[in-house]
C-alpha cells in the first residue's frame, strides 16, 4: 500500500539544506545522463585537456568514472581505458555529450605529433591543478615546466610515488585531482564549481603562446 502524498515534507526533511547539484540517472544503453547535467563552458580555460574537462564534468554532476569512460566509445573497455587521441575515441559522441565545440574538444586531446615523445604518465603543474586546470601540452616530454608558472611538471604522487597512466579509464576518471592509488590530493585544494578561481590573463596568454610556438594551434 502506497503512503498518502503530502504537500509538505516531514520536519526532518524540511531541515535539510537544498541540494547543490541534481541527482542524475543514467540511461543504461548509452551510459550518458538521461535527465540533463550541470556544465558551464565558462569553467574551461584555454587548451584544457580532456582529462581536466571530464574531471570538472564528473565533479559537477557526481557521475561515476565508469560512465565517463564509456563516453569514449562502445568498444572501449572502461577499465583498460584508451589514450586520449582523436583517432582512438568516438569523437562525435564525446563532443555532443559535453556540448562543446569540436575545436575545443579537439584541442583537449593529445595532438598528432611526429618525433615528439609523449609522457605515458599524467604530468601536472601543482598550481594549475589547484585551480582545476590541466593541459594536454603538459604531456609532451620536451616540455618540462609549466608555461604559466615556471614550475617543474610533476607526475609522481608526493605521498606514495604512484604515477597515473595517461589513459581515459575508470581509475583515472574516478579520482579527480587526486592520486588514484592512495587518494592524496595533487594540490592543496580541489576544484569546485562554487569556488572558481579563473586563470589570470597573464597565465592564459602564456599557455596560448606555448601552443602557438609549438605549432599545436
Amino acid at each position: 500500500m502506497q503512503p498518502v502524498a503530502s504537500s509538505s515534507p516531514p520536519p526532518s526533511e524540511a531541515m535539510l539544506p537544498p541540494l547543490r547539484f541534481p541527482i542524475l540517472t543514467l540511461e543504461e544503453r548509452s551510459l550518458t545522463p538521461a535527465l540533463g547535467y550541470v556544465f558551464n563552458r565558462k569553467w574551461l580555460e584555454p587548451y584544457e585537456s580532456i582529462v581536466s574537462i571530464l574531471w570538472k564534468f564528473k565533479t559537477a554532476n557526481a557521475l561515476p568514472g565508469y560512465a565517463l569512460a564509456r563516453l569514449m566509445g562502445p568498444r572501449v573497455d572502461p577499465y583498460e581505458g584508451v589514450v586520449p587521441k582523436v583517432e582512438a575515441i568516438d569523437f562525435e559522441r564525446l563532443r555532443s555529450t559535453l556540448g562543446l565545440p569540436a575545436k575545443v574538444v579537439r584541442a583537449a586531446l593529445l595532438p598528432a605529433l611526429q618525433h615528439r615523445p609523449r609522457s605515458e604518465s599524467l604530468r601536472y603543474c601543482r598550481r594549475c591543478i589547484a585551480g582545476g586546470y590541466h593541459s594536454a601540452l603538459y604531456q609532451i616530454e620536451r616540455i618540462a615546466v609549466c608555461p604559466a608558472h615556471s614550475l617543474p611538471l610533476e607526475s609522481a604522487c608526493r605521498k606514495c610515488g604512484y604515477e597515473a597512466p595517461y589513459l581515459l579509464n575508470v581509475r583515472l576518471l574516478e579520482t579527480p585531482y587526486r592520486c588514484a592509488n592512495c587518494g592524496a590530493r595533487y594540490a592543496s585544494k580541489k576544484w569546485s564549481p562554487d569556488r572558481l578561481q579563473p586563470m589570470s590573463w597573464e597565465d592564459r596568454r602564456a599557455i596560448t603562446r606555448a601552443y602557438i610556438e609549438r605549432g599545436l594551434v
